[in-house]
């Protein structure tokens, strides 16, 4: 390399620093939020791969998802720029569905995104909605639901609270928890 390109180099690098900007480029992470108007009694499903999972029933007549995508420190220090590409390409499509009064959440369909990539959900929806959540790593929460509701967690804890109706839950981690 020749003095010159170590000059601008190290230049860039104090700018760089000044700004802040490493962190932020290490913490690659996001959001996106989603409000979905159902006509009907709404009916929600939720497969996530990593992250937590919280539901709760609103008086509503939409369903309003919020997100926050993380992506794993260690692949975003080894590729800060592929990180935040993985970022973008989740904020700009979301791993969500609408077919007539069903949303489905997804786990994101590219590979790189299901092992690098860990999405939490806060979704509100209306109180009569029918919910059915699994989480392979992630905690679930589901609360003000009058709707049947199917939750499971792989390595999670499941809380349920203020629900009308008996439920199917597992937790393969630990036991569900149940608040009143």
């Amino acid at each position: 390399m020749r003095p010159r390109n170590h000059y601008r180099i190290a230049k860039c690098i104090a700018i760089i620093s000044v700004l802040g900007l490493p962190t932020a480029a290490l913490a690659a992470s996001g959001s996106f939020e989603m409000d979905i108007p159902i006509a009907n009694v709404a009916s929600i499903e939720v497969t996530n791969g990593s992250g937590a999972v919280d539901v709760r029933g609103a008086d509503v007549e939409q369903v309003t998802i919020r997100a926050r995508i993380s992506v794993d420190k260690r692949y975003a220090k080894r590729d800060p720029f592929r990180a935040n590409s993985l970022v973008a390409a989740i904020k700009r499509t979301p791993p969500i569905s609408i077919d007539g009064d069903r949303v489905v959440v997804e786990q994101p369909r590219k590979r790189t995104q299901r092992r690098h990539v860990s999405i939490s959900y806060e979704i509100l929806v209306p109180r009569d909605a029918r919910v059915k959540v699994h989480s392979d790593s992630g905690d679930i929460k589901v609360s003000g639901v009058s709707g049947p509701v199917d939750a499971s967690s792989e390595s999670g804890v499941v809380t349920l609270a203020s629900i009308a109706m008996s439920v199917p839950v597992a937790s393969l981690r630990r036991q569900p928890e149940r608040l009143h």
